[in-house]
């Protein structure tokens, strides 16, 4: 695909990038698409870093391919989700004496995925056939699914919309030579400055420089937020 272009004239942004894995599925006409992350650490789909601008590279193979892939396919590309998924062996850290029942439970536990989906049942039978789903991060209740893992085609554009913002924002941060140490900050131990390649470079000064705080948002209240920005009427 071409790189994804974002904005026009001086304050264009292109971004290119190579996803793990995309899985398609063709229903109704319409081609929908699921980018995949292979992961070896543990890595959880946050809506809250989102929002604040971190976690977007899934999201953003995922609305490259909405936007690009009909040419390439010949059908209308829906987004269907994103997933992380666990690129190591499962081990699961429980006493002795747990049961075998009880064991085979935590390690399905392990085996869920993390993402975000579109809350559409027949596509979400099409990634995984169960009744009580062992990968995908929902739940069945009276044949419906629901979680937290679930949005609907236009929360899904809310989403794609508040990337673009994001970027361009960013972008013109680095146009206009940003370089404020003002790392974000959530505990002693989840800090920007904590893998840092460029740390002894920064000069970060606990008494003279400013700790970005970022509050842990939940689902709801990111959705909130987005729909305000949507609408122009603030947070």
């Amino acid at each position: 695909f071409p790189p994804l272009r974002l904005g026009g004239g001086g304050q264009s942004l292109t971004l290119t990038g190579v996803a793990d894995r995309v899985d398609g599925y063709v229903h109704d006409g319409k081609l929908y698409v699921r980018v995949v992350d292979y992961k070896t650490g543990w890595k959880k789909f946050s809506l809250s870093d989102v929002w604040y601008g971190m976690g977007l590279q899934m999201l953003l193979y995922l609305f490259a391919l909405e936007r690009e892939g009909a040419g390439r396919y010949g059908r209308e590309i829906v987004p269907a989700g994103v997933l992380y998924v666990p690129a190591r062996d499962v081990l699961v850290s429980a006493q002795s004496n747990l049961s075998d029942e009880d064991l085979a439970a935590e390690k399905s536990k392990a085996l869920r995925r993390s993402g975000l989906l579109l809350d559409d049942a027949d596509i979400l039978r099409a990634m995984e056939r169960a009744d009580a789903p062992r990968y995908l991060p929902v739940s069945i209740k009276n044949g419906s699914y629901s979680g937290d893992a679930l949005a609907g085609a236009e929360r899904l554009g809310l989403l794609s919309r508040h990337i673009d913002r994001t970027l361009r924002s960013l972008a013109g941060e680095l146009r206009s030579g940003s370089i404020a140490a003002d790392p974000y900050f959530r505990s002693q131990t989840d800090t920007a400055c904590q893998f840092c390649d460029y740390r002894q470079a920064c000069h970060f000064d606990e008494e003279t420089d400013c700790r970005r705080y970022l509050e842990k948002l939940s689902s709801g209240e990111v959705w909130e937020r987005m729909e305000k920005e949507d609408t122009g009427d603030g947070l």
